[in-house]
C-alpha cells in the first residue's frame, strides 16, 4: 500500500509541520497463535483537539492490513487507545503490510485545531468520512507456515467404538488419548465424521474429551508426562507462547484451552450449520 504523504488540508504526520506540538505514533506487536495472527497495536496521541474528536467518534484510530499474496485487505477501527485484531493464519501469508492512521469517522465541517502551524492558522476544513487525519508507524512482516504449529489430532487421538459403554469415555493411560464411544454414536461419527459437518462432529466429540484431558492433566500432571499425547500437546503450547501447566487454571481454564487447540470449533460448527442452512432453503 502505497501512503499518499499530500493532502489539501493539514495531516498529523511525523515527516511534515502541518501540526505544531503534536505528535502521532502506534506500536504494533504481531504474534500467531493456535491459528490465528494476533497484532496489538498501541496508539499515543499528542494533539487535545484530536483526541476530544476521537472520543465522540468523529475520528478514529485505525491499522490498515494487505497481504498481497492472499489479497487480504482490511481496515480496523477503534476510539480506544490500544486495538487487538485477530485474523485466522490462512487468510494472510507471505508479506504482510500494517500501516497505522486517524481517519474521519463522520463528516465534519469547520475543522480546525489550535496546533496548526503558521500556514493554516484560522482557517477551517471540511473533512469527509475515509479522509486521512494522522499517519502513524508501518511495519511489514514475514509470515511463514510453521509445520509445528498445527496439531495432527488423529496422531494423539483415537476414537473407537464400545459395545458395553452407554456413554463417551476417555483413557488417558497410554501414548494416545483413546476415546470411547457407544456403538449408536461412533457409527454416527464414523458416517459423518468428512462430512460437510465434520468440524459439527468435532466439537460434539474431541472438544469435551479435550476439556476432560486438561482437567484431569491439572489435577495429576506427573502422572501423565511420560505419554507421548501429553509430550505433544506440551510441544503445541509452547509454540504457541503458553506453558501447559497453566491449562486448567484461572488464568487458562480448561474449556478455553481446548477451544484453542481445536481453532474455536464452535464458530466453525456454526458456520457449517448456516452454510447447510441454506443449501437447503
Amino acid at each position: 500500500m502505497k501512503i499518499n504523504t499530500s493532502y489539501p488540508y493539514p495531516v498529523l504526520y511525523m515527516n511534515n509541520d502541518d501540526y505544531k506540538n503534536s505528535s502521532f505514533h502506534a506500536s504494533i506487536n504481531v504474534h500467531k497463535s493456535f491459528g490465528e495472527v494476533k497484532a496489538s497495536v498501541r496508539f499515543t496521541l499528542e494533539n487535545e483537539e484530536i483526541e476530544s474528536l476521537i472520543e465522540n467518534r468523529t475520528f478514529v484510530y485505525a491499522v490498515h492490513i494487505e497481504c498481497g499474496q492472499s489479497s487480504f485487505r482490511n481496515v480496523y477501527k477503534s476510539s480506544e487507545k490500544v486495538l487487538e485484531i485477530s485474523i485466522p493464519s490462512n487468510k494472510i501469508r507471505g508479506k504482510v503490510f500494517f500501516h497505522t492512521f486517524i481517519l474521519v469517522n463522520k463528516s465534519i465541517e469547520n475543522y480546525t485545531n489550535k496546533s496548526f502551524n503558521k500556514w493554516f492558522k484560522d482557517l477551517q476544513f471540511s473533512l469527509e468520512k475515509g479522509n486521512i487525519v494522522a499517519i502513524g508507524e508501518a511495519v511489514e512482516i514475514n509470515l511463514y507456515e510453521d509445520p509445528t504449529e498445527l496439531l495432527n489430532l488423529p496422531s494423539i487421538v483415537t476414537v473407537r467404538k464400545s459395545l458395553k459403554k452407554e456413554f463417551m469415555e476417555v483413557d488417558l493411560d497410554s501414548n494416545e488419548i483413546t476415546i470411547s464411544l457407544p456403538e449408536y454414536e461412533y457409527n454416527q461419527y464414523a458416517a459423518n465424521a468428512n462430512s460437510r459437518l465434520k468440524n459439527t462432529i468435532l466439537s460434539f466429540v474431541i472438544l469435551p474429551a479435550l476439556v476432560f484431558v486438561f482437567t484431569k492433566v491439572n489435577e495429576n500432571r506427573e502422572d501423565y508426562q511420560g505419554y507421548t499425547w501429553y509430550q505433544v500437546l506440551e510441544k503445541i503450547f509452547e509454540e504457541n507462547n503458553v506453558r501447559l501447566d497453566e491449562v486448567g487454571s484461572d488464568a487458562l481454564p480448561a474449556l478455553k484451552a481446548a477451544q484453542m487447540v481445536l481453532r474455536k470449533p464452535l464458530r466453525s460448527s456454526f458456520d457449517e450449520i448456516e452454510k447447510l442452512s441454506r443449501s437447503e432453503d
